[in-house]
């Protein structure tokens, strides 16, 4: 049959009612069929104009439509995207639907799934998906899935993940395209998941995704869901789907919360996840890495970049998705009392930037989109480290360790002498529960090694470190630290059963002496940012490390390069758009 000669009926093709009978039956292949009074009106508009009959009985209660007949009205409406919820009512595809899979007709299955897969709703997903489960529908499943992850998980949805399979529900968590406005509301549905569960099956663990499932029609094996879901049977689901979430996201309160849930009694490995999320986050503003299981979802209200701090101004780079170019560097909004930068730092999951003027220092925070005063200090120049509770600005022109405690109002600042055996610092870097601080020495080629214990301010002679303590900086991973000297030598960090401090050499990856800005590992790339150029040289990972190296630089005066976390709504703007508006401001 030619299908582009076909004729399109729409709703207003339709006798009115009042012309037509209303205990009309319609069958299909002599099932009957339970429709919509408009539905029924339109079938029978379409099978009057096309039966092969010239006309119909006007007393006729039937109209019993063929396979063939009834695959061309359902592929002939379905061009009417307007009218189609009207037109279809969910309750009639259901019918229709089951009348086809009773009936074993291939081609009619696959446009009701189709169609079916057009009206999921919330009102009706869990007939949809339950059915769709008791058929072996893949299609209309998968069509389930995408539907939930377009929706904006929000408390009031949580139900509707609650029905799910195991295997679903784990797929779904894994998704990085899950719309959802905090973690929270993720582990807090994988909880009522498994009540749900821990109810039904008695603790027993099983649920539907280990049943023996219904024989599949051959029609399946056409139209699988393309996923793939590694399980590992040796831990329970609860667990499972905890480690497919993003739980390092989590609020600290929520995580405590979930921790004294008494499925936590029964499942220790669960109990474990949450303490692990539950430490990074009490961690996770000074520790400067971010782990997997804390990765911001795509369309999530954070992004982690990269910042830069360079003369006057700050820019970043977002990391999601990877751009290695520095065309698109955006820039935070000017501050006209910003100098000249010197350091910046992230406490607090907050950015700080400490801005030089003649011979005193002020402290800004960005918040809400601006930059606000925080605090003035005396001198210039300082290395800046945020750990625990503190910004610490040490200060080689004072012979003193500054810290500033800027969660307190007003803002309180104290101060530590330097030891008599230290010299004039260099670099620092924040080391497991000390502050190692890197002091020049009469030879360049060795440096002395300072360690200030947090928060007991206690200072230790840590030895020295071969090579220079000039651009020196620091990185972690999930369990180690370690330090990127200039000359492109990367050293482990360790603690000595005896409290002292060693390096262990790594790996070389330069050859030039490089006037390094920072370093930091993401989604196993070790990125770089210096102010001295590496051209016509390929990068390798690091062994067990990174699986590759991206170095930027710039030939100018950057001074730090960190990672952050920034509100994806924040008002940014590219560097080419921020330097025309500057342009303008100076011909007005």
């Amino acid at each position: 049959m030619d299908r582009n000669r076909r004729k399109s009926y729409n709703i207003t093709d339709c006798p009115s009612c009042d012309r037509l009978q209303t205990d009309l039956d319609v069958q299909i292949e002599g099932r009957k069929m339970n429709l919509t009074q408009q539905l029924t009106l339109t079938i029978y508009n379409f099978y009057t104009k096309n039966t092969t009959i010239e006309s119909l009985r006007k007393d006729s209660h039937v109209i019993n439509i063929s396979e063939e007949k009834f695959k061309e009205f359902l592929d002939t409406i379905s061009v009417y995207d307007s009218d189609f919820r009207s037109f279809w009512s969910i309750d009639s595809l259901l019918e229709i639907w089951e009348t086809v899979r009773v009936l074993q007709i291939p081609e009619l299955i696959v446009i009701c799934e189709n169609n079916i897969g057009r009206v999921i709703c919330r009102e009706y997903f869990e007939t949809i998906y339950v059915t769709a489960k008791l058929y072996q529908s893949h299609g209309v499943v998968c069509q389930a899935k995408v539907f939930l992850k377009r929706l904006l998980m929000t408390a009031d949805e949580m139900h509707l993940y609650s029905i799910l399979s195991f295997k679903d529900f784990l797929s779904i968590i894994k998704d990085n395209r899950l719309l959802v406005r905090s973690e929270d509301i993720v582990l807090r549905s994988i909880f009522l998941w498994a009540e749900k569960l821990d109810k039904q099956e008695g603790g027993s663990g099983a649920n539907e995704d280990d049943q023996q499932c219904p024989k599949r029609r051959k029609l399946d094996s056409n139209v699988p869901c393309k996923e793939e879901n590694v399980l590992n049977e040796n831990t329970s689901e609860l667990s499972q789907l905890l480690r497919a979430s993003r739980y390092g996201l989590a609020s600290i309160e929520c995580l405590q919360e979930l921790s004294k849930h008494h499925l936590c009694d029964k499942d220790k490995e669960a109990k474990l996840i949450l303490t692990k999320a539950i430490n990074y986050n009490l961690d996770r503003d000074t520790h400067g890495y971010w782990p997997p299981f804390a990765y911001p979802r795509n369309p999530g209200l954070f992004c982690l970049v990269g910042v830069l701090a360079d003369k006057d101004q700050v820019s970043v780079l977002s990391l999601e998705p990877l751009k290695t170019d520095l065309d698109s560097w955006m820039r935070f909004p000017r501050c006209p009392l910003h100098t000249q930068i010197t350091n910046l730092t992230v406490f607090d999951n907050e950015l700080y930037v400490i801005s030089s003027t003649g011979f005193e220092s002020l402290i800004f925070v960005y918040k809400n989109t601006r930059w606000n005063f925080v605090f003035d200090l005396p001198n210039k120049d300082f290395i800046v480290i945020s750990k625990g509770n503190l910004i610490y600005a040490i200060d080689g022109t004072s012979s003193s360790v500054k810290c500033v405690s800027p969660r307190e109002t007003p803002v309180l600042c104290s101060e530590i002498k330097f030891p008599d055996m230290m010299r004039t610092p260099e670099s620092a870097l924040e080391f497991d529960k000390s502050i190692l601080i890197f002091c020049s020495t009469d030879s360049d080629v060795k440096s002395t090694v300072i360690s200030l214990d947090v928060p007991e301010h206690k200072w230790t002679d840590c030895g020295h470190l071969e090579g220079s303590a000039k651009y020196l900086v620091g990185f972690r991973n999930e369990t180690s630290y370690f330090i990127l000297q200039r000359d492109g030598s990367i050293s482990q960090v360790l603690r000595k059963q005896d409290d002292s401090i060693e390096f262990i050499f790594i790996q070389r990856l330069w050859s030039i002496q490089s006037a390094l800005c920072g370093a930091f590992i993401y989604r196993d790339i070790l990125y770089v940012f210096s102010n001295t150029p590496l051209e016509n040289v390929c990068l390798h990972g690091v062994s067990g490390l990174s699986c590759r190296t991206e170095y930027w630089y710039q030939e100018q005066g950057a001074c730090k390069f960190v990672q952050f976390f920034m509100p994806t709504d924040d008002d940014l703007r590219f560097e080419e758009d921020s330097d025309h508006d500057m342009e303008d401001e100076d011909e007005n």
